[in-house]
């Protein structure tokens, strides 16, 4: 079955253009340069753009190539349940009000977005439900926390689902959408306001000279702007060490066919979590389920887990038929709230999004609302609250459990091994493989089975078979070493 995305089977992925009409001149400076072509970046360069602002968006891959156009389209103010886990955090804080809020905005803007630009959307009742009876105290507590927060949820004690539930909160009228058509859709509005794009450049490094940010990368890449925004999940440059206040997450997604696919957008409670919605791509009925949700790099195989889902799925839907199964990134901050704002130190002019805690289509539409009308003087009436926090003295034994998690991570990387074959296209290169050392700070490399990927334990970079840089904040290719002879015994292959 295919990795990639159901919303990329239909398409295929579409070519890079690392030149082509939308190059900037030599001396051309714009008023904003969006690193990123997922559904923050491009959410800041339409804003910008409607506002009369110059843009040019910079992609190292394509538009939707990374955690946007895997997603399960859900746009929800119910996140399953980040409301009662974010007052545990915040207690009686404007932040979590501010949070919803956010998420409202961001609700709305994307159903005024696709029903201007016919985008097709269904509304749909959002569930969090209690998958067992020990689940049930966490959806109760997730429901009061919504009904506080002015959510119109409603609770139900035996909601008819397909799967096992002992009680639900739903809150009805939710959305549901193909992300890529959504991320195209967009893009065709930020060319069509005079935004450019450039794609197949990786940004590697920022230089501030005066009022101008010089954004440079592979291949000579050297674009100017008077602002930068770095919407690409982990911040590429990071002088603030953000890295160390994230914690990278994959989740996997199944795509089937099925006769009868549920009319909600459900998410469990408990673990292992639970994600499923059904809808329609094409004309064919369509059932996605997700899950498996851990730590980038750390523990079972992933195929393991792509398994438990599958068993899963044949358990309580006999009739799907499957389509593919593939994964996604996406990063939790120490408080459990979007990192949205200034990258801080020398570079005054360079801001950052990322921490949607796997609710990018909400958070991530949110905060490019925010940063464009942070740099057009409308700023959103939630963003200051929300977004603009320094580092706080309760935040430290968060911050030593994810660096805790990251020793554990670089010992069970050592230990597990990462010794495997080179790629086929590493020989026919010429005989060379990846070395599986992290260029971002020389984490030990696991070995990705499901995806065929090198995935970093320490902060959550990935590479490809042949050392191509995915995602995570590394920005350099692997290190690449001649192969071993072939062994005897090793099926005709060699190792590294």
């Amino acid at each position: 079955m295919s990795a990639q995305s159901v919303w990329w089977q239909r398409r295929g992925d579409p070519p890079t253009q690392p030149e082509g009409p939308d190059s900037p001149g030599p001396d051309e400076v714009f008023d904003a340069v969006v690193v990123g072509a997922g559904v923050t970046g491009l959410a800041t360069a339409l804003e910008l753009v409607r506002a009369g602002r110059s843009v040019l968006v910079v992609e190292a891959r394509h538009p939707g190539a990374v955690t946007s156009g895997r997603t399960t389209g859900k746009v929800s103010a119910l996140q399953g349940t980040t409301l009662s886990e974010l007052r545990r955090k915040h207690g009686d804080s404007a932040r979590v009000p501010a949070y919803v809020d956010s998420s409202l905005a961001a609700l709305d803007w994307v159903a005024a977005f696709c029903e201007e630009h016919r985008v097709a959307t269904s509304r749909r009742d959002a569930l969090t439900y209690a998958a067992s009876r020990d689940e049930v105290p966490t959806v109760r507590e997730e429901h009061e926390a919504a009904l506080s927060l002015g959510l119109p949820v409603r609770y139900e004690t035996a909601p008819d689902l397909p799967v096992p539930a002992h009680a639900a909160t739903v809150l009805p009228d939710q959305l549901q959408l193909d992300p890529v058509e959504l991320v195209l859709a967009m893009l065709e509005q930020v060319r069509s306001g005079g935004g450019r794009l450039l794609t197949g450049r990786r940004v590697q490094r920022l230089r501030q000279r005066g009022e101008v940010v010089h954004v440079l990368g592979e291949d000579g890449l050297d674009v100017r702007g008077r602002h930068v925004v770095l919407a690409t999940g982990a911040p590429v440059v990071d002088r603030r060490m953000h890295f160390a206040r994230l914690t990278a997450q994959r989740s996997y997604l199944m795509a089937f066919s099925h006769p009868d696919p549920p009319e909600v957008m459900a998410l469990s409670a408990g673990s292992p979590g639970r994600s499923w919605r059904g809808g329609e791509l094409d004309g064919r009925r369509l059932l996605l389920v997700g899950g498996e949700g851990h730590e980038t790099g750390r523990g079972p195989r992933e195929s393991s887990r792509v398994d438990r889902l599958r068993e899963w799925s044949q358990e309580h839907f006999p009739d799907a038929v499957e389509l593919g199964a593939w994964s996604a990134q996406d990063y939790m901050s120490l408080d459990g709230l979007p990192l949205v704002g200034g990258l801080g130190g020398p570079s005054s002019s360079v801001s950052v999004a990322t921490g949607y805690r796997k609710w990018g289509l909400t958070s991530g539409i949110a905060a490019g609302i925010a940063l464009a009308g942070a740099q057009t003087g409308s700023p959103a009436p939630w963003a200051d609250e929300l977004y603009t926090r320094l580092p706080r003295l309760r935040d430290l034994p968060a911050f030593l459990g994810v660096q805790a998690g990251v020793t554990l991570g670089e010992v069970g990387a050592l230990a597990s091994g990462v010794r495997r074959p080179p790629s086929r296209a590493a020989v026919e290169a010429g005989g060379c493989a990846a070395l599986p050392v992290c260029t971002h700070l020389g984490g030990t490399l696991r070995w990705n089975d499901h995806e065929q990927t090198y995935d970093c334990p320490l902060h959550g970079s990935r590479f490809s078979a042949d050392g191509e840089v995915l995602e995570g904040p590394a920005t350099r290719s692997l290190a690449r070493v001649p192969a071993l002879p072939r062994l005897p015994g090793t099926g005709g292959r060699s190792s590294t």
